[in-house]
């Protein structure tokens, strides 16, 4: 009856609610209390999103919401025997021209919540594809870097086959099967770790709020075999100027015993490095033009550049580079320093090669937390700039405030005005293309008084009746001009006719389309405040408002925060979101990179095992080669950290001319995340270049046979045995 409800499993168990206890039920209309009556138990499958929470007669729910009375959903119960889906069928064919959408099974959802899903599934597909772009330019770098070492490895090997009669089509051949059969063999693997894995990444998107705790992946044939093929091409795209640098290997190079690189700047690099450079100076100049969002997608295209650019001229780079880096350690350790920095520069492409996994790694990581900072920064600079309202009150709960709450909050002593915003989801009909953003229900004339707006075409206090106010940069998305006749769907599918009366110079960290709030509430009877901005009387305490309005939210569900710790807690919060996004972006990226630095240092080191034995044999002990191969590590770290701190840098000034130029704020260089993923790299370089040449030194442990003399003559004195002098070295 009247004031007596039902509520669901889930939400009873977790108010710990009993039969006969009294709640109050908030709903958008205000706030009632309500006695339980029972509480339900599902015997079926797991309520869907949207699903309701408290069960009311018709006529109780009337009293709470003297809106029309509409059905959400109508439950259609098939006969004994009679399959769902034949039932469904019926309907649609009884119903053709209606806006009804008939589900069955899974499908069940209210239509806003089945939309919100499918738009937060679309985000979700958003950020795999850009997860999948960045890992897709990382692999094919590493490959491509790590095939030309293993070419620059083999050259005596592949100048043997030339010597004996093999073409340079054959040795192309050869390099590229062999790519082709490690790359398949890899993909294969690489399928079934993903098959295993990907239950994972949901799990860490579901955690952080980035998927619906429902979303699944199921196990697709045909998107393992395009995840097959694409590594496939990734290998043969790696190999494919390494096989051409072998085709040129001349058959006279198998005499040459020399480690020392000769001749490593070739043609390909100059015009490679040349072209790329010319490309970023080009990005470079068009950064400050781009606007704030531009600008994100530019600079990390940026830093890709140049990282192609910086590992095109690395030969030019290294040397200087190398007596730099080395210069510390040579000086503190002598003996031991000098040569290695002695051994990085004579062999340029292998410290070149060691040298750009770690460039990769820290000029995307640099440049990515960069820009999650930047633009971090510049929404909270853009709504402190612009924010008015001496107190702020935000919802806790998925109704938000209802307009009781909101005329309690406007009738507080000190409060001038109260105003509400309602957020729903819906998407602008572009040109081509439907382009998800949050819309806003609100009052022009109170949202005055809370915000310094300004409109960048147009005018906000035209917008009543059927219109939209519109960000600059949803503006420049979807093509809308100001008194342009739009069309925008709501997350339900509602479609609204609208006029675009002002284009806004900034968010402010409202929504990105506003609407008049009478006009969003005909099509969203049940959408609440979200968030209700408070203007003050002059000279009211802010505090002591806060105070106030703190007790009269606590009874909606929602919580109060005087200006400047709404502020506080809007850049903590898009700090936080900024560096999970990061994580999530970075995870995988870095994981390969990491696998790439252990790969070519272990082949570096295998190159260098011939040196280890020289250096044991001219009585060098076990320590002193350890440190020495320990330094010259350390020496190419350094130098790939300071080549990707380069085009970090380069990406984070354009980026701060960028935002100074669009009115944004200046952000924290993330000296910190660049130094803990300079340590890891670091980390995972000294114990692949150990490990290796510890197992060389074991090798070189074998005693030398001793001299055979022969017996001394009759009269004749005793043979003097040699003794080898024992070479004392200082490292």
């Amino acid at each position: 009856g009247s004031g007596e409800v039902v509520l669901a499993p889930a939400p009873g168990a977790e108010a710990e609610a009993r039969v006969g206890d009294r709640l109050a039920l908030l709903t958008a209309q205000g706030r009632e209390e309500v006695r339980v009556v029972g509480i339900a138990t599902r015997t079926g499958p797991a309520a869907p999103e949207g699903a309701a929470t408290a069960f009311l007669t018709e006529d109780a729910l009337a009293e709470l919401d003297p809106a029309p009375a509409e059905a959400d959903a109508l439950a259609v119960f098939a006969e004994p025997g009679v399959p769902a889906g034949t039932v469904a069928d019926a309907i649609r064919a009884a119903l053709p021209d209606s806006p009804l959408t008939v589900h069955t099974d899974a499908g069940k959802e209210s239509g806003t919540a089945g939309a919100n899903r499918a738009a937060a599934l679309d985000e979700v597909a958003t950020l795999l594809a850009i997860m999948a772009l960045i890992g897709c330019f990382v692999s094919v770098f590493v490959v491509s870097g790590t095939f030309a070492f293993s070419i620059a490895q083999r050259r005596r090997e592949l100048a043997l086959l030339r010597t004996v009669g093999a073409t340079p089509a054959q040795v192309t051949r050869m390099v590229t099967t062999e790519a082709a059969l490690l790359g398949a063999a890899a993909s294969a693997a690489g399928c079934l770790i993903g098959v295993q894995g990907s239950d994972g990444i949901t799990a860490v998107l579901q955690h952080y709020g980035m998927a619906p705790a429902d979303m699944e992946v199921p196990v697709s044939v045909p998107v393992l075999i395009i995840s097959f093929v694409i590594g496939l091409a990734v290998a043969l795209a790696g190999v494919f100027a390494a096989s051409r640098r072998a085709a040129r290997v001349r058959p006279a190079e198998t005499l040459r015993e020399s480690d020392t690189d000769t001749r490593v700047m070739t043609r390909g690099r100059w015009i490679t490095g040349g072209l790329f450079l010319a490309l970023a100076v080009l990005l470079l100049v068009q950064l400050p033009r781009a606007g704030d969002d531009g600008a994100v997608v530019i600079s990390l295209v940026l830093t890709e550049i140049l990282v192609i650019a910086m590992v095109a001229f690395a030969p030019l780079l290294v040397p200087p580079l190398v007596r730099v880096a080395a210069w510390p350690v040579a000086a503190l350790t002598r003996f031991t320093g000098t040569l290695a920095a002695d051994s990085a520069r004579a062999a340029v492409r292998r410290t070149a090669s060691c040298a750009a996994p770690i460039l990769v790694t820290v000029a995307v990581a640099g440049s990515l937390v960069s820009m999650s900072n930047a633009t971090s920064a510049s929404a909270v600079n853009d709504e402190r700039s612009h924010l008015r309202a001496g107190a702020v009150v935000e919802s806790g709960t998925r109704i938000g405030v209802p307009e009781a709450g909101v005329r309690e909050l406007g009738g507080l002593p000190g409060v001038r005005s109260a105003a509400p915003v309602g957020v729903t989801s819906g998407f602008l009909v572009g040109y081509n293309a439907l382009i998800p953003s949050d819309v806003g229900a609100v009052d022009p004339g109170r949202l005055a008084d809370s915000f310094e707006l300004k409109a960048a075409d147009g005018d906000l206090a035209d917008l009543r009746g059927d219109t939209v106010a519109v960000s600059r940069t949803l503006s420049g998305q979807a093509g809308w001009k100001t008194g342009d006749e739009v069309s925008l769907r709501l997350s339900d599918t509602t479609a609204l006719k609208l006029r675009v009366v002002a284009v806004l110079d900034a968010s402010a960290g409202l929504p990105g389309a506003l609407l008049p709030r009478d006009t969003l509430l005909k099509a969203d009877p049940g959408l609440a405040a979200g968030r209700v901005y408070l203007a003050l009387d002059e000279g009211a305490d802010a505090a002591r408002v806060a105070g106030g309005a703190d007790a009269v939210a606590r009874e909606y569900g929602a919580a109060a925060f005087d200006r400047e710790s709404w502020l506080e807690r809007s850049a903590a919060d898009s700090e936080r979101e900024g560096r999970i996004l990061v994580l999530v972006l970075l995870g995988m990226a870095l994981l390969y990179t990491g696998i790439a630095i252990a790969n070519t240092l272990v082949m570096a080191a295998e190159q260098r095992a011939s040196g280890v034995l020289l250096l044991r044999r001219l009585g060098a002990t076990g320590g002193q080669v350890l440190r020495s191969v320990l330094c010259e590590t350390l020496t190419v770290v350094v130098v790939g950290g300071i080549l990707g701190i380069a085009a970090a840098g380069v990406t984070v000034l354009g980026m701060s001319r960028a935002l100074d130029g669009a009115g944004g704020a200046s952000f924290p260089v993330p000296w910190a995340e660049m130094g803990g993923v300079l340590g890891g790299c670091l980390l995972i370089a000294m114990i692949a270049s150990l490990i290796p040449t510890v197992l060389q030194l074991r090798s070189t442990r074998t005693p030398r046979p001793a001299a055979v003399v022969p017996p001394p003559g009759p009269g004749l004195p005793t043979a003097p045995q040699d003794v080898e002098p024992s070479v004392h070295s200082r490292s």
